[in-house]
C-alpha cells in the first residue's frame, strides 16, 4: 500500500456516514471514497451530488466482491452488521463497523474471530476514544498523575424526542437501546482507561412506549430501554458507575448532549466532558478541579492533516477514525479499537440485560 491510496467503501448512506466517515475520507490524502452502497437508491442519487464520483450500488454482496475495494466502513442497522461484516472479511477487505458490532456479544465474537482468522485490520467506530480530552485522560492515567486508579464515573445524557426510533426500537433488529447506543461507548473507554471490567449489577427501563412516528401515525412500542445503569468492578479492584438515557429534559445542548466522565486516583481526579472535548479537569488531593487546555499532542494523531482549531470541537474528532482505520492498514498494524474491543464490550453490555434478568451480579465472560 507504500505507493498507493486506500481505497474505501461506504456501506450505509445515513447520517452517521456523512456526518463522521465521509469527512474523515476527503480530509486524508493517503485514502479515496471508492464506493457507497445503500438499499436506498433516492438516498444514493442524493449522496452522488454531495459526495462525489465512485461506485454507487444497492447491494453490498458487489461490494464485498470488488476487489478495486482495499476496506470498508459500515454503517447500517445493527441486524445487518454481522452478515455484510463477515462477507467483506471473506473477500479480504479491511472493516470498520459502527458498534454495537451485532445484536448479540455472541455476532461481535464471531465477527473477531473472522476478521483474525482472516488478516485483515478490523475497527470498531468507538469515537469517543478519540476526543483530545480523552486522550490525554488516558495519558495522566498510564502515566501515574493521578495515582492509583480507584473510581470511573460516567453519564450520558440526551434530551431526544419521544416519537418512534424505528428499527432501533425492537429488539430482534438493535438488540438493545440506550444500552446499546450510548452506554456501550462509556464502556468501552471505561475499559480502555481502567482495564478490563469484571462483573456488573446493571438495570434497564422503557419509559415511553414510541409507539407514534414523527408525524403521529402508529407503530409498534418500543422493546428496548431507553434508560440504562450499571455497577461494575475491574480486575484491577478498582470500581466503576454508569448511567445513561435518552430522556433528560433540558440536556439537549445544541445536540451534543451532557457527558461527564471521571476517573478518581489515589493522587487526584481528571473529567472528560463531550460538550468541551479540547479542556480537561484536573484536581488534587486538597484541592479544586481547573480547567485546561490539553496540551497540542493530544489534540490529533501524529501526523494527521487536520486542524484542531478549525470546526466544532465536539465533531471534528470524530474524523480521526479514518485515519485510525487507514493508517492501521497502511502501517500492517492493528487498528485500535479493534473488533475485539467492540466485542469486549458487548460482553459487558449483554451481562447487564442479564443481571437485570436475574436480579444478581453477573460476572463478565471473556473471548
Amino acid at each position: 500500500m507504500a505507493n498507493e491510496k486506500v481505497r474505501i467503501a461506504i456501506i450505509g448512506a445515513g447520517l452517521v456516514s456523512d456526518f463522521h466517515h465521509v469527512p474523515g475520507i476527503k480530509l486524508d490524502p493517503r485514502c479515496d471514497l471508492a464506493a457507497v452502497c445503500d438499499p436506498n437508491e433516492q438516498l444514493l442519487d442524493q449522496r452522488k451530488k454531495e459526495w462525489g464520483p465512485a461506485k454507487y450500488t444497492t447491494k453490498y454482496e458487489e461490494i464485498a466482491a470488488d476487489r478495486d475495494i482495499d476496506a470498508v466502513i459500515i454503517a447500517t442497522p445493527n441486524f445487518t452488521h454481522r452478515d455484510i461484516a463477515l462477507a467483506c472479511i471473506e473477500g479480504g477487505q479491511h472493516v470498520m463497523c459502527e458498534k454495537p458490532l451485532g445484536v448479540s456479544y455472541e455476532e461481535a465474537a464471531e465477527m473477531y474471530q473472522a476478521a483474525k482468522a482472516k488478516g485483515v485490520r478490523h475497527m470498531t467506530a468507538f469515537t469517543y476514544r478519540f476526543a483530545p480530552s480523552m486522550k490525554y485522560l488516558s495519558h495522566l492515567l498510564k502515566s501515574g498523575a493521578l495515582g492509583e486508579p480507584r473510581h470511573f464515573r460516567s453519564q450520558r445524557f440526551l434530551d431526544l424526542p419521544e416519537t418512534s426510533w424505528g428499527w432501533r426500537q425492537y429488539k430482534k433488529l438493535a438488540g438493545a437501546g440506550d444500552l446499546y447506543d450510548m452506554t456501550i461507548h462509556r464502556i468501552d473507554f471505561a475499559q480502555d482507561l481502567m482495564g478490563p471490567i469484571q462483573s456488573v449489577c446493571g438495570a434497564v427501563k422503557t419509559f415511553v412506549p414510541r409507539d407514534k412516528t414523527v408525524d403521529g401515525k402508529p407503530c409498534a412500542p418500543s422493546e428496548v430501554d431507553d434508560w440504562s445503569a450499571l455497577i461494575g468492578t475491574f480486575k484491577s479492584g478498582a470500581v466503576g458507575v454508569w448511567e445513561g438515557s435518552t430522556l433528560m429534559k433540558g440536556h439537549h445542548n445544541n445536540g451534543v448532549g451532557f457527558e461527564w466522565a471521571e476517573v478518581n486516583g489515589s493522587e487526584g481526579s481528571a473529567v472528560y466532558q463531550l460538550v468541551d472535548p479540547n479542556y480537561i479537569l484536573v484536581g488534587k488531593h486538597g484541592g479544586t478541579m481547573e480547567k485546561s487546555l490539553v496540551p497540542a499532542e493530544f489534540m490529533k494523531p501524529a501526523g494527521s492533516p487536520r486542524n484542531p482549531a478549525e470546526g466544532k470541537p465536539s465533531t471534528v474528532f470524530r474524523y480521526d477514525l479514518v485515519y485510525e482505520l487507514v493508517s492501521a492498514i497502511i502501517e500492517g498494524r492493528d487498528a485500535v479499537p479493534g473488533f475485539d474491543d467492540g466485542a469486549s464490550s458487548q460482553a459487558v453490555a449483554d451481562a447487564v440485560l442479564q443481571s437485570y434478568a436475574e436480579r444478581r451480579w453477573v460476572d463478565v465472560p471473556t473471548m
